[in-house]
């Protein structure tokens, strides 16, 4: 197996240039099934069915990796075919894995409607239930910038103290259950974030008082210290310096598969990113925001979490 681009070979494992990104979250794996009829309670109901990778910290990872990001992803996976087949999936995608062991793979299984839209059954395993190895630690410090999980800061141990400037922080969301609102908004505050990623169900779980997407914006960007973008199927919405910005996502020709396009909107919004000073200008936010949601809308378009979009590197 070939060593990801930023890493030598020779150095045992040791980067010599650090990665501009540190993804901490999952890599799972997704256990993909489109039924051809009608599900029906103690049936038995034909279905096309798949095995891939997944998981929000490795789709986020391998979308930066692909777009030439060097990025490093902090997880979980155990010595199991499932952990095996997701390896080699992120390595294979120029992304540096440091691999907490696990006692078994997480896995999530994705049920599509015909349109594309999915229910997720998911079984996780916790990432901070033993607290990061110090070597992890390290590969979160040398960064530029750091990009948590929202999955992670449901974790019971998840909450930490961060400040500074650097790594910029990164914060995406997950799917919320207001009762859990509160727990992962006092996690996400702890970490200082520089900017979050909600969508628009997520946003008003924590704020179910706010009534249009862009005040939902302003208002937790205020309640959060940060730059908060949401995103909806037509686009995104965030404000910044008190203007409201919106970004227009191009309506793919057919819907195949919705899973991952959120995490593909915030690994582009991040790679846009990377380049321009903090905080970003209301038109390098804007222009970021709209190649963000061209690349979620392309994803909605393949097959998978993972699935590979025309101008990701090594698309044919």
């Amino acid at each position: 197996m070939s060593a990801p681009p930023h890493e030598d070979p020779t150095s045992g494992g040791r980067n010599l240039v650090p990665p501009r990104v540190t993804v901490v979250g999952d890599a799972l794996l997704d256990v993909r099934a489109t039924p051809v009829a009608p599900i029906r309670p103690g049936g038995d109901v034909p279905a096309s069915i798949s095995l891939g990778p997944g998981g929000q910290g490795a789709n986020l990872a391998v979308r930066l990796a692909r777009r030439g990001v060097r990025t490093r992803l902090v997880c979980r996976v155990a010595d199991d075919p499932a952990g095996d087949l997701i390896r080699r999936a992120i390595i294979a995608d120029g992304v540096e894995l440091i691999d907490i062991a696990a006692p078994s793979t997480g896995a999530v299984v994705v049920v599509l409607d015909a349109s594309g839209e999915r229910t997720m059954l998911s079984q996780r395993v916790s990432l901070l239930e033993s607290g990061l190895p110090s070597a992890s630690v390290a590969s979160v410090l040398d960064a530029d910038w750091l990009v948590v999980s929202g999955y992670v800061l449901l974790e019971k141990s998840a909450g930490c103290s961060a400040t500074g400037e650097t790594p910029r922080r990164v914060v995406a969301g997950c799917s919320l259950d207001p009762a859990q609102a509160g727990q992962w908004e006092r996690a996400a505050r702890s970490l200082a974030p520089h900017l979050v990623v909600l969508n628009e169900d997520e946003a008003r779980a924590l704020s179910p008082n706010s009534d249009d997407v862009a005040e939902l914006s302003g208002h937790l960007g205020e309640r959060l210290g940060a730059i908060v973008v949401v995103t909806q199927p037509s686009g995104a919405m965030a404000t910044l310096s008190g203007e409201k910005l919106e970004a227009v996502a191009p309506h793919p020709s057919a819907v195949v598969d919705t899973t991952g396009a959120g995490d593909a909107f915030t690994a582009g919004l991040v790679a846009g990113l990377l380049e321009v000073p903090w905080p970003p200008d209301t038109s390098a936010l804007r222009a970021t925001m709209a190649a963000a949601a061209e690349l979620a809308s392309a994803v909605t378009a393949v097959p998978g979490a993972q699935g590979r979009v025309p101008g990701e590197r090594g698309a044919a």
